[in-house]
């Protein structure tokens, strides 16, 4: 059999026991009781063999398919019993090879019709899918010789007795040995592609099996797609391996940097990964353009050494998701771009998606679409629209499935989880993550980030209940390899790691020790949070500005700037900002109070407020210094019965903060780490 140079190879139809069961359902049908079955009946066997027959899903097992058929409607009909007796006699009838031949040769005039369009409407043409699925088993029926007949009906009969393993072994080709059980043509003497080996390889990159996954993956580009000399495709092999170790963080595998390595192309820098050089030089060899853009994008989402992201440039054959990814580039503060550009990168990347959509004729994919809108979410919450982000991500979670390794469902609930948690809802937090739905069908990688997430969701709580022995003794030697930590985040430690510009600017001022020395990092701050937009580091430095201005004797300024921002953060959606806000304006009425009690007295509300905010977020240690405050306030008041009142708030405080300082365990964290581990053996081993 000759084949054009360059056209895929033939496929080769391997026989299951399913086969059978399938074949003997529209003998049944089309010949045996062809006009005797009602039209509802027709239809419900319909829409089961047109599944089966396309082979999307797993093959059902006998009894299933024996079951379906009995919860079939109209069972009082007497010609669908007896079609359902003549399904169920089938294993019996077929006990030998001349009965198993019979059978298959008994149905050729029902996919042999060649006439012309008045069969077109015909349910059974021999261009049907059901008459496709007849001709390609009946062809390779054919081909097998009598010891491959024997062995499909033995693997019949084993089948339809409850071995559901009996027949579905891998079929590999024997040169020597193949003539035995069929005859062979032309074809069977070369060896053609099969997606095993790729199937292989998504099992160890989800499980993070590192040798497996690679391995497949060379054997899979490795086959013979074509009759041409070379495959063409051997550039999608380098580009899966690449976007393997970047998923991971592998950036060392992923680029491994030459330094002696000229630029090519875009390169954002004089260093050039070697992968990456390799499947750029066999993309334009092969003159593959969507694999070479595809390369070339890869390579802008690289850490440059100087910190600064490279943006995509919009192209032929540029993918929108990449554009969408240059908002991430956008959003981390050492870009040092307004997060207004970030928003117009976002109409880029749908607009495009849509021209993707309309011109190349291609249907939507649901995951792309919804990581606009996660995309979005991460956006809004970062400007400090928080009610905005919660409808992005409530869009996520409604149109996407769980129980799914969808990263744009899994990152808005680790979004949702961490600002429930800053809030103080710990443990509704935690419950939303632990739940199965949440971690069940997620990869390896994706496991990382969740146990991440929990992990931090943890540290923060042992931090602001001042635990640190439970802390280092029991959740620092658990910490997630992929896990970010930096010891600033929750501790005001000395450590070298730094945090992302302005964040880092406000640390320098809450643990600087003299007033002067934090002027500088908190109006850097203050400038570079409002150029880019992000309102809720801008409003946190307007509440230490005004702490800072309380040294220098300004109260009456102090009071008037919180006065001003203390409305925006009223809402809630940051509870520890809006703490400090109500601790800060009730010093600063303090300060600026003369004689007038009335005066006085207006700091209490926000006190209280403050005192409540600090309880709810477990902070024990700020929570004792504003019922200290409060109770000063009461006493110069003449308030004395609320004052012995917070008195004894303040006492149970301070029990708290000993009892924490010296406690070295905590069985709900025990017991929530210990499910992370379960689940992620789980999730390794399947």
């Amino acid at each position: 059999m000759d084949y054009k140079p360059g056209s895929p190879p033939p496929g080769h139809n391997v026989l299951r026991p399913h086969h059978v069961d399938l074949f003997a359902m529209i003998l049944l049908a089309f010949k045996e009781f062809h006009g005797k079955l009602p039209q509802q009946f027709l239809l419900y066997i319909y829409r089961f063999l047109i599944v089966e027959v396309s082979e999307a899903v797993q093959p059902a097992t006998h009894q299933q398919i024996v079951d379906f058929l009995k919860g079939a409607p109209l069972m009082n009909n007497l010609n669908i019993q007896n079609y359902i007796l003549a399904f169920e006699s089938a294993p019996k009838q077929l006990i030998n090879v001349a009965q198993l031949t019979s059978f298959f040769h008994s149905a050729t005039p029902l996919y042999t019709d060649k006439s012309g369009d008045e069969h077109l409407f015909r349910v059974q043409f021999r261009r049907s899918p059901f008459g496709f699925f007849c001709r390609r088993c009946h062809t390779g029926f054919s081909r097998l010789s009598f010891y491959g007949v024997m062995e499909l009906l033995k693997d019949y009969q084993s089948w339809c007795a409850g071995d559901t393993k009996a027949g579905y072994g891998p079929v590999e080709k024997d040169l020597l040995t193949g003539d035995i059980w069929l005859f062979t043509t032309m074809s069977d003497y070369g060896s053609t592609a099969h997606p095993q080996a790729f199937e292989a390889w998504e099992k160890g990159r989800d499980t993070g099996d590192d040798v497996i996954g690679p391995e497949n993956l060379r054997r899979y580009f490795e086959q013979m797609f074509h009759t041409n000399n070379d495959s063409g495709i051997r550039q999608n092999a380098l580009l899966n391996l690449i976007r393997m170790h970047y998923v991971r963080k592998e950036y060392a595998a992923a680029s491994k940097v030459r330094e002696d390595y000229a630029l090519v192309s875009q390169a954002p820098c004089s260093c050039f990964p070697q992968l990456l050089q390799e499947a750029i030089a066999v993309a334009r060899t092969c003159g593959d353009r969507v694999t070479l853009q595809h390369c070339i994008s890869m390579l802008h989402r690289l850490p440059t050494p100087s910190g600064v992201p490279v943006l995509n440039e919009i192209q032929p054959d540029l993918h929108p998701l990449e554009v969408l990814y240059d908002v991430a580039k956008l959003l981390q503060p050492r870009s040092g771009q307004p997060l207004t550009l970030a928003f117009e990168k976002v109409a880029q990347a749908t607009g495009l998606y849509n021209s993707w959509v309309d011109l190349r004729k291609i249907s939507p994919h649901d995951r792309e679409r919804l990581g606009l809108h996660a995309m979005q979410a991460v956006l809004w919450s970062t400007l400090g629209c928080y009610r905005l982000a919660k409808v992005e991500e409530s869009i996520v979670q409604v149109f996407s499935r769980w129980g799914d390794d969808d990263p744009n469902r899994l990152n808005s609930l680790l979004n949702q989880a961490h600002r429930m948690a800053r809030n103080g809802l710990y443990q509704d937090a935690l419950a939303l993550l632990v739940q199965p739905r949440t971690w069940r069908g997620l990869s390896l990688d994706l496991y990382q980030e969740w146990a991440s997430m929990i992990w931090h969701i943890l540290a923060l709580r042992i931090s602001r209940r001042g635990q640190r022995r439970l802390f280092h003794d029991f959740l620092l030697p658990r910490q997630p390899s992929s896990s970010t930590f930096v010891s600033k985040e929750y501790f005001f430690d000395d450590c070298t790691s730094s945090l992302p510009p302005m964040s880092d600017e406000l640390h320098q001022v809450m643990s600087a020790r003299a007033t002067v020395t934090a002027m500088q990092p908190l109006l850097q701050s203050l400038w570079n949070s409002g150029f880019q937009g992000r309102f809720p580091l801008y409003r946190l430095g307007i509440i230490l500005l005004a702490d800072v201005g309380l040294e220098f004797g300004m109260s009456k300024h102090c009071q008037s700037l919180m006065e001003g921002i203390l409305p925006q953060l009223l809402p809630g959606h940051e509870i520890e900002h809006r703490a400090l806000a109500c601790y800060t304006l009730g010093r600063c009425i303090i300060a600026s109070f003369d004689t007038e009690l009335a005066e006085l007295r207006r700091a209490l509300p926000h006190l209280l407020m403050a005192e409540d905010d600090y309880v709810r977020l477990e902070m024990f240690e700020a929570a004792s210094d504003v019922q200290w405050l409060l109770m000063v306030v009461y006493h110069n008041l003449g308030m004395t019965a609320e004052g012995t009142v917070v008195y004894e708030r303040y006492n149970c405080t301070t029990a708290k903060i000993k009892m924490y300082e010296e406690s070295s365990m905590d069985e709900e964290a025990e017991s929530v780490w210990t499910l992370v581990t379960d689940v992620g053996a789980l999730l390794a081993g399947r």
